[in-house]
């Protein structure tokens, strides 16, 4: 599959300083809504009890209703994979112990109430796995710049690194202004995003390294500009190929793997533009202002 000609000589670098400024003011609103909003943590990461129902059809306004009129305890209801013949409710609320005082009270009013799951996670497990989750990010980046650096050079290290991190923020500062909730699967669609930008990233710099071999009188930027344009073809096709496996996932996936779904749409166009626009610039940037001596790759 080809979008783009193969003769194409975009000059990518030309738009640095407005992807730049882009860039920037995007990271800029991401960090200050992360500030102002916060992240909004599941019972995971918070502590809290999960309990998910099902029974015969009914409203969830009625639901709610009875809840809010016999539990002094504030509950979050959530509908579940709703349908015409069953109502399935998800409950969210702080860690209790007895979960029976709220499953007691549920029967009074639904003789057909079945409990299908429940989950409590106390604030000290929270913590923990907030604290997992956190490490398990920053080990991933750390992880990968050292990759970078020993398979190409510090330099192309750096721009992968901005590229990633340019990638999370901006993610997370979107889950932030739209307020989902981020669990175990966001952070798993997190660590997926690090890993797709950094493929991106890595096709880039191979052709980049292998044109520096080839065209040894070439400007350095003009190398960059020619392996962005040769990758051209293939950062989209993959990006494409992946969005349409993602957008199935989101739409027909149901509403426990929809956030999952959305996180990793977002991540992948950002992650599209970041190893075109970011990586491969920042890159550039810092060889030329400290050059390093050439190499030449190891004879295959």
């Amino acid at each position: 599959m080809q979008i783009f000609k193969n003769t194409l000589t975009i000059n990518f670098i030309s738009y640095t300083f407005f992807t730049t400024i882009a860039s920037g003011i995007i990271l800029a609103s991401s960090i200050i809504i992360l500030l102002i909003n916060g992240l909004n943590l599941t019972v995971e990461f918070t502590g809290g009890t999960n309990i998910n129902i099902s029974m015969d059809l009914c409203s969830i306004k009625d639901f709610r209703a009875i809840l809010d009129s016999n539990i002094d305890q504030k509950i979050e209801v959530i509908e579940v994979n709703p349908n015409d013949t069953s109502s399935n409710f998800l409950l969210r609320t702080k860690f209790i112990e007895d979960e029976s005082i709220i499953i007691n009270t549920l029967l009074k009013h639904y003789p057909s109430l079945e409990v299908n799951s429940i989950d409590s996670f106390g604030p000290k497990l929270g913590s923990e796995l907030k604290a997992s989750a956190r490490n398990a990010i920053f080990l991933a980046l750390i992880l990968i710049s050292c990759y970078i650096a020993i398979r190409f050079d510090r330099y192309y290290a750096l721009g992968s690194l901005a590229a990633l991190i340019h990638d999370v923020l901006i993610t997370i500062g979107l889950l932030s202004l739209l307020n989902i909730e981020i669990g175990i699967t966001i952070i798993a669609a997190l660590l997926t995003i690090v890993g797709y930008s950094l493929n991106d990233t890595i096709v880039v710099y191979d052709r980049i390294r292998e044109n520096i071999n080839k065209l040894l009188n070439q400007e350095r930027v003009n190398i960059v500009n020619r392996s962005l344009n040769e990758t051209l073809n293939r950062t989209f096709v993959t990006s494409i190929t992946t969005l349409v496996v993602v957008l199935v996932l989101y739409f027909y996936g149901g509403i426990v793997l929809k956030p999952f779904a959305f996180t990793l749409i977002i991540g992948i166009l950002i992650g599209t533009y970041s190893s075109i626009f970011i990586a491969s610039p920042i890159m550039l940037f810092f060889e030329e202002k400290y050059p390093i001596p050439e190499y030449k790759d190891e004879e295959e």
